[in-house]
């Protein structure tokens, strides 16, 4: 749980009445957590519009600066680094699972509002679909979890029960009828996020194919019949 830390992030968005000048400043905390390479990833609706971006470890009160290397709007996924040394001493990089089957249990790890220490919140996978991402207006592979999401949760892994990172916490169900309704950002969507940066050294685009893509890895799980002209 050492490698999750707490996003802070100053934002001032523009002003599209005003374009010569930009909004009032405002201050949000989210969660990140520490893969490799010395990056960390959190949502990119933590960071958006950002002016500066702070990591704070946990049990330490220093706050580093970060810097932005990418974002993927359509994906909510953004990827940050840190230049000071001295944050990523004692620090150990997440390790990525496979894609969960329905009932398998996660534990979502984050700083969500209402304290300053981590927090661990457990449930199982619900749901394996493809999902309205609402900062992207986009539609991917998601899991629904029946664990709470709350604000500033976002950004933090959901771990499986072997310790594996299986997903980034993104975005809740918010309805009087319904309680506890979160959604995650599963493995296959984040590491093709890593992958374009990597390839490209900037993140482009999810693209049709890997839409199609996730089609077949619900088709895999058996959570989608295959079309009758279907192959494989």
């Amino acid at each position: 749980m050492d490698a999750v830390v707490k996003v802070f992030c100053v934002h001032t968005e523009p002003n599209y009445s005003l374009p010569w000048q930009r909004k009032r400043q405002y201050s949000s905390s989210s969660s990140g957590f520490v893969i490799k390479g010395r990056r960390v990833l959190t949502n990119a609706h933590s960071v958006e519009h950002y002016t500066q971006v702070k990591l704070k470890k946990r049990g330490s009160d220093t706050k580093f600066v970060a810097t932005v290397l990418a974002i993927g709007t359509e994906c909510d996924i953004a990827l940050l680094t840190v230049d000071d040394d001295e944050f990523w001493e004692g620090v150990s990089p997440v390790e990525f699972g496979d894609l969960p089957t329905l009932q398998d249990a996660v534990t979502v790890v984050g700083y969500p509002i209402g304290g300053d220490t981590i927090s661990v919140t457990s449930g199982v996978v619900s749901r394996i679909e493809i999902l309205s991402y609402v900062h992207g207006s986009t539609e991917l592979l998601g899991l629904q979890i029946d664990a709470a999401i709350n604000s500033g949760n976002s950004g933090g892994p959901a771990f499986n029960d072997k310790g594996n990172c299986v997903g980034i916490a993104f975005q809740s169900l918010k309805h009087e009828d319904v309680e506890n309704i979160g959604y995650v950002i599963p493995t296959p969507v984040i590491t093709h996020f890593i992958k374009d940066y990597e390839k490209n050294g900037a993140y482009t685009a999810i693209g049709f194919l890997m839409y199609l893509y996730y089609l077949t890895v619900l088709q895999e799980v058996h959570l989608l019949p295959f079309a009758s002209d279907s192959h494989g």
